[in-house]
């Protein structure tokens, strides 16, 4: 007698577990699009009929009927789908089949030859005919003869003269006519747009809020006038200098009601004051510096003139110093400012000390968009050692500063550039213990190698023309090493030095630094790096160099940054950590 094995399910879980097995498969498919082709179409193309279609978006469980009629209206979304983009003459050849798993539809559409604008005539009545802004704004959607007729391109051309018209000045512009006739057979299509622009309004008289700042100036911060012709862009750029302004919590422009009649725009400047005083307290650590803490003072408005003062204390183990600045905008408070300034300081390194006292007197202005000049002339008393050399000196510095940045972030910086250069001497015909004359400039570049990783650049360049150096103080000398220098370094321990072995600083100054960094995760990053650079005082040059790894964690108070550097150059030394912070540029 055979014996038979037992089975493992009975026949009712069987059937259950089929009918399980089959709902889940049943589950895969549901929400699941059919597949929908189409051929003989580019990506724009295939883009506009896919949104016009139905069927492509339909899934595989819809009911039969409905795939079937949406299949065959699947010809008219199509048409009108390509119409759009200026294709009339189409062919269509289709067909859909079934399978076990879903249904499947196949569309091969010859575009044919696409119409083209023939004739274009769009004439501009009124003050807009000869109005050059108006006319630069529409030029580059304008149409012309040869354009494939692309309805979306050519609503777009009527949207282009809206708002050209409501941003420089023409808003009673009125469409009259607008008309394009296709000829299919021809390929071709004819445009006729009758626009009337009316009159160009004017600005009225700019009003502010009384009693925050002066009336002139407020009227600093823009350059309109009452009857110029009226700009958008006036409006917006006097708006960002407001805002700008560190006087304001909030600013309102209103423009209207126009007066049609006399075709004016008033505008009405709406202030709301900022705080005046602000305190600020914080804290940290760098290598250089060690621990420090910072108090701060603002006064951001001390009277209705905009005069500002500030003032800040910044103690550490190696750097102390307390400056105050008095500050006030000249006629126009966008582009130039005169600043007092005073200050006391002093400094404690290995190689030198110094404490020393500093009243200047600044002009700043604007020069264009990117660029601020700096000119200045400063009173300094510096008691200082270096090395085995100790002694007083009194300057006054004359100088100009030129300072460029652009894609500056308070966290991580993508792209962007920041530049410094600084000229600036003194003569012991004009009062000064000695003479000199001395370049500074820095340089600093970002750029993104993709979505996660950057490149850094960075370079310091220094030279002082003087006779003796051991006559200057050491604000003046050049040293290297340290955080913003050459990692793997103490702070300021490269440069000359004297009999006894301490660095005494230099006339010269190179330093280069360039560092590659990419994100491992949100506000997180890694970075590799070498540094080279040195102080020195004649033609030779010896980099010492610094090369090591990096993390960066982008704080919500900007950039914090650890470092771990191997000196090339110092068969003493394995390694240093830098640990700094500051915004990239």
């Amino acid at each position: 007698m055979n014996s038979h094995p037992k089975p493992l399910f009975k026949p009712a879980l069987r059937a259950r577990a089929r009918i399980w097995v089959a709902a889940v498969l049943l589950g895969f498919t549901v929400g699941v699009h059919a597949d929908v082709k189409f051929k003989g179409l580019d990506s724009s193309q295939e883009q506009n009929v896919r949104v016009l279609s139905a069927l492509a978006t339909t899934e595989c469980d819809s009911a039969r009927w409905r795939v079937e009629r949406l299949y065959r209206d699947a010809d008219k979304n199509i048409r009108d789908a390509l119409r759009a983009l200026g294709y009339y003459d189409l062919t269509i050849t289709k067909a859909l089949r079934w399978d076990d798993a879903c249904w499947h539809a196949d569309f091969d559409v010859q575009v044919g030859e696409p119409v083209r604008f023939r004739e274009v005539n769009i004439d501009i009545s009124g003050d807009a005919s000869s109005d050059v802004m108006f006319q630069s704004r529409i030029a580059d959607s304008k149409p012309s003869p040869g354009d494939i007729f692309n309805h979306g391109l050519y609503s777009n051309y009527k949207s282009a003269v809206l708002r050209a018209a409501s941003n420089t000045g023409f808003f009673d512009l009125d469409i009259k006519a607008s008309k394009v006739t296709v000829d299919k057979d021809a390929h071709s299509a004819d445009l006729l747009m009758q626009i009337d622009s009316g009159e160009k309004y004017r600005f009225g008289e700019v009003s502010f809020t009384e009693g925050i700042l002066h009336g002139y100036v407020l009227r600093g911060y823009t350059d309109i006038q009452s009857g110029d012709p009226y700009t958008a862009k006036s409006i917006n750029d006097l708006y960002e200098a407001l805002n700008g302004s560190s006087y304001f919590s909030s600013i309102s422009i209103k423009t209207d009601p126009l007066d049609k009649d006399a075709k004016v725009v008033p505008v009405i400047v709406d202030l709301a004051p900022a705080k005046r005083r602000i305190y600020s307290i914080g804290g940290g650590f760098t290598t250089d510096t060690g621990p420090h803490g910072r108090i701060g003072f603002t006064n951001r408005r001390i009277n209705q003139k905009g005069h500002q003062f500030e003032s800040k204390l910044f103690a550490s183990t190696v750097l102390s110093e307390l400056n105050a600045t008095y500050r006030w905008p000249k006629r126009d408070p966008r582009r130039e400012w005169f600043s007092i300034v005073t200050g006391f300081q002093h400094e404690s390194t290995d190689t030198s000390s110094h404490d020393s006292f500093k009243l200047g007197f600044l002009r700043s202005k604007s020069l264009g968009p990117r660029w601020l000049q700096t000119r200045y002339v400063d009173f300094a008393y510096e008691d200082f050692t270096i090395g085995d050399q100790s002694s007083i000196s009194e300057l006054i510095i004359f100088g100009t500063n030129w300072e460029s940045a652009v894609g500056r972030a308070l966290s991580r910086a993508t792209k962007g550039h920041r530049l410094s250069v600084d000229l600036r001497g003194a003569s012991d015909k004009l009062g000064s213990d000695t003479s000199f004359a001395q370049i500074r400039a820095k340089a600093k570049w970002v750029h993104s190698l993709g979505e996660k990783t950057r490149f850094l650049a960075r370079t310091s360049l220094g030279i002082t023309s003087k006779d003796e150096l051991s006559e200057l103080p050491a604000s003046v000398r050049f040293f290297a090493g340290g955080d913003n220098s050459v990692r793997g370094y103490d702070f300021e321990s490269l440069g000359p030095r004297d009999a006894t072995g301490a660095v005494i600083g230099g006339s010269y100054l190179v330093d280069v630094s360039l560092e590659v960094d990419r994100l491992f995760r949100d506000k997180w990053a890694v970075a590799l790096f070498v540094d080279g650079g040195d102080a020195f005082n004649d033609t030779h040059i010896k980099l010492n160099t610094g090369v090591g790894i990096g993390l960066r964690w982008y704080s919500p108070v900007g950039p914090i940054r650890l470092d771990l550097a191997h000196p090339l150059d110092d068969p003493d030394s394995n390694f240093r950590i830098h640990i700094s912070l500051g915004p990239d540029l």
